[in-house]
Parts: C-alpha cells; structure tokens; sequence
C-alpha cells in the first residue's frame, strides 16, 4: 500500500484540472483582490511622485482597508519605513492593538525579510505582492 498523496500535490492536481473551468467562467486567481492590488500600486505611485523609493502597500482586514503604506525610506531617511512597516504601524494605531490576525498585507513587490518578520510577530495571516496578487501564504519570520 502506498503512502496517501501530499496536501501540496492535492492542490496541485485540483488548480491542474479546475483551470480550465477556471478559465471558461473568466475567473482569475486574483479573483476580489484587484482593488487592494490596485491602491498598493497607487501608493507606489504615491512614493514615486514624493521622491521616494517604488513601493506600496495596504493592509486590509475583513475586507476593507486599514492602512496604507508608502514608501518614506528616502524622504524621511529612515531605512525602516518600508511601505510594509508603514502600513502596519498605521493598522496597529488605528485599530489599537498589535494583533492583526486575520488581516492581510498587500504589497507590489514581495515583502523584504524585515517586512515580513514585522508581519508574522504581527500575526498577520496572508501576504499577497504584485500585479496578480501572488503569494497568499502567512508570513514566516525568515
């Protein structure tokens, strides 16, 4: 008897045999992210037009957006302002605690190690980066 199959190759064969469905319905695997893929790109562009570094990002948590975050590494000379750090800050302050479970952070480049060390002490459940909202995975404190 052999060993039952992995979680991961379960998931694999599944995504195999739903994309073409997938692709018939017009679905996509960003599918109810490209709004929050969109202002992380606005916030870039945010960071480009003050002079500062290309990122953007944004924390969202039951579906709606927390905080922002733009670039200041340049503009305020602090090698830690992140887009990523910015926005957890501003989550952190504005929900007034340092839990962001079940909140994800949306970035347009994949999070540095920094970045997501903050996010995973911050419990924070999923990362998504880039145009088509990759990644997905909970944060690990690399």
């Amino acid at each position: 008897m052999s060993a039952p199959p992995s979680r991961g190759r379960l998931r694999a064969a599944a995504a195999i045999l739903l994309a073409p469905l997938a692709r018939a319905v017009g679905a996509s695997p960003a599918a109810g992210h490209e709004r929050f893929v969109a202002r992380a790109f606005a916030n870039r562009d945010r960071a480009i037009a003050a002079g500062d570094q290309a990122y953007g990002a944004v924390l969202v948590c039951d579906g709606e957006v927390v905080a922002d975050g733009v670039s200041a590494v340049v503009t305020n000379a602090d090698p830690m302002a992140h887009a990523e750090m910015q926005a957890l800050r501003l989550a952190m302050a504005r929900l007034g605690r340092r839990d962001l479970s079940g909140c994800a952070l949306y970035g347009t480049s994949r999070a540095c190690a920094m970045c997501e060390s903050a996010a995973a002490a911050a419990k924070v459940s999923r990362l998504y980066h880039g145009r088509d909202a990759a990644g997905g995975q909970p944060p690990s404190a690399r």
